[in-house]
């Protein structure tokens, strides 16, 4: 059972923390992407703003999207008009502004203007081809034998594209900007130049103080609706290949894993190919961004990549496309139930103060994609506090309903939505809940070890189904591990048990013998074939496991601010469930209502219908 101990100092702690929860702070603000979508005016732009204020929503992402008028061209002198107009406006009414890096998205094209100065910027792809011949803007990179045969490797045009902001420039669209080689250094820079540089060249004054973010949305290396069969690759790229010990007669296996061997060399690819994005696109970004006094905000493209996270000064990931959604199993197993502690631990492992989510989008009812309600909202808001979030950003406030817009990326989560009258309670919701999961130690001594972009699903939800808390700790941050007395330090927190589900690296294997000769247990889940066995052993090697009765759907995060322990339960099934929890807890509180109400006594039955949360502060 976890103690904690009542001193002048938590007594202090406790006392902001009711400050806190009684006056929310604007800090914790919902963050919405806010669809500039149509014909812009000062009046309208003012309307809205004024109108977001009222509801406690203090700040937003300028996104340029689908439906935006023709006319004001996007990083034109008009549109750069009224972003200037919004910036300033946010600082006279209190409101922080996070910029967005593309018309629509992915990342990385300038809605196509990157291309356009230089055409050897578009996306390329390598291809794997038993016949020489080359199409317009192909080379020819390196050839071998195979299987009896010689087959060439050929660096191509991926043809991929984004999705623009005017109609015609969708996907499929002729006028869909090409996408850029993200790969290529000179063409990020373009990038960076055309983009983030004209910004700043416009906004200067506000950067840090209003500005205090630019978001990048899942960049693509080939683009969407990519040309078939070809892998990421830029023109220099044979040789970062080469310089893991490989040569061309390894290509064919980047194409074709026939056996472990080719399996190894495709992985060693995979890895360079991350780590080259990491350097060229997000280290380029992210070296701006800290020039300019801003941060890095956004998410790369899978749920799962959690290295790609590292260069983010706010790393974020996405809840759209239905990926979860209540009642359904996809919300403890499968890649995405691992996108919220993805964020929330990349961010406590490297010492990131905020974490986010890009929420929301495309979460309406299957049969209808506006039938999204407050309870809604409310299941998804809490699936990701209970995972740690602390920056919440809804997808979207439409500027503009008019005709198609209305039914582009749906549903509206503000302005426009049946529960705007209510969004002043739903603020101050994600005020509190965000403020408390800020400037926190998770409080647990059980890390679930993963690799650059593989997070265990399977491992972690017996842990969430009988609220044990654990952290993804991946395994290149191991150097930045100290180990004493049993114990795995980093950042702020301290390890006691491993959970392994696969066979790592001959460097992560030294490591964790390291580990468990200092004194730490590693457990491996593929040793148990009973549940009820793995849990004993992930209890028996843990000192912070709370005695809260195991229940599916019950979700818990348990966090220590100002000294002071707090634990989140909320209810992510479809039922109303009853908990009994073993701990001494001095006071429970309502976030979503503002209220407080005391509690004495060694144990507490807590009562939760379907979307509803409690926040205890034990004793």
């Amino acid at each position: 059972m976890m103690a904690t101990h009542a001193t002048d100092s938590v007594t202090d702690g406790l006392r902001r923390l009711i400050y806190e929860f009684d006056h929310p702070s604007a800090e914790f603000s919902p963050m919405p992407f806010w669809f500039w979508n149509d014909t812009l005016t000062e009046e309208e732009i003012s309307r809205q703003m004024k109108a977001f204020k009222e509801k406690g929503v203090d700040g937003f992402v300028i996104h340029p999207r689908l439906g935006l008028d023709p006319a004001i061209p996007y990083m034109g002198e008009r549109w750069l008009y009224f972003v200037r107009y919004a910036v300033g406006l946010a600082r006279e009414l209190g409101m922080k502004v996070i910029l967005y890096d593309e018309a629509m998205y992915p990342s990385g094209s300038c809605s196509g203007q990157v291309v356009a100065e230089n055409p050897n910027y578009a996306a390329k792809g390598l291809r794997m081809a038993r016949d020489p011949s080359l199409s317009e803007g192909e080379r020819l990179v390196a050839q071998t034998e195979y299987e009896g045969e010689t087959v060439y490797f050929i660096l191509a045009p991926s043809r991929g594209t984004i999705r623009g902001v005017c109609y015609g420039q969708d996907d499929g669209q002729p006028g869909a900007p090409p996408a850029a080689d993200l790969l290529n250094p000179d063409a990020v820079a373009t990038f960076i130049r055309l983009t983030h540089q004209k910004y700043y060249d416009t906004l200067s004054e506000y950067f840090g103080d209003t500005v205090i973010a630019i978001f990048t949305d899942e960049p693509c290396l080939l683009g969407r609706g990519s040309f078939p069969g070809l892998i990421p690759w830029t023109g220099d790229f044979l040789a970062d290949f080469k310089s893991l010990g490989y040569n061309e007669s390894h290509l064919p296996a980047l194409f074709e894993q026939k056996d472990e061997e080719a399996k190894r060399i495709k992985e060693g690819y995979l890895r360079l190919v991350f780590e080259r994005m990491n350097r060229v696109f997000y280290g380029q970004i992210a070296d701006w961004c800290d020039r300019h006094g801003i941060l890095l905000a956004g998410h790369p493209e899978s749920s799962a990549d959690i290295h790609l996270l590292s260069r983010f000064g706010i790393p974020c990931q996405d809840i759209v496309w239905r990926y979860l959604y209540p009642g359904d199993p996809t919300n403890v197993q499968g890649v995405h139930s691992t996108m919220g502690k993805c964020a929330s631990d990349s961010a406590r492992h490297r010492g990131k103060r905020r974490n986010g989510n890009e929420c929301f989008g495309v979460c309406g009812h299957k049969d209808d994609p506006y039938a999204f309600e407050r309870d809604d909202m409310k299941w998804y808001l809490d699936w990701l506090f209970a995972r740690g979030c602390n920056l919440i950003i809804p997808h979207a406030f439409y500027y503009s309903l008019r005709d198609a817009r209305r039914d582009e990326r749906p549903p509206e989560v503000g302005i426009h939505s049946v529960f705007w009258g209510e969004y002043k309670e739903i603020s101050n919701y994600i005020k509190r809940c965000c403020s408390l999961n800020t400037d926190c130690i998770n409080v647990t001594d059980i890390a679930v070890l993963c690799t650059e972009r593989e997070l265990p699903d399977g491992a972690v939800k017996s842990l969430y189904e009988h609220q044990v808390e654990f952290n993804y700790l991946e395994r290149s941050l191991l150097d930045d591990v100290t180990l004493q007395d049993g114990v795995a330090q980093i950042a702020e927190q301290a390890y006691r048990a491993m959970i392994v589900d696969r066979d790592f690296d001959a460097q992560t294997v030294t490591f964790l013998e390291r580990f468990q000769k200092a004194g730490g247990a590693v457990i491996d889940f593929r040793d148990y074939a009973e549940e009820s066995d793995y849990l004993a052993a992930v209890c028996q090697a843990s000192r912070t496991v709370l005695d809260i009765d195991a229940l599916t759907h019950l979700r818990m995060t348990h966090v220590r601010k100002y000294g002071v322990d707090i634990v989140f339960l909320s209810n992510e099934g479809e039922a109303p469930l009853t908990a009994t929890v073993r701990e001494r807890v001095a006071e429970v509180w309502d976030c979503e209502a503002g209220v407080r109400v005391p509690h004495s006594g060694e144990t507490l039955t807590v009562e939760l219908a379907p979307r509803k949360s409690v926040h205890l502060i034990l004793a």
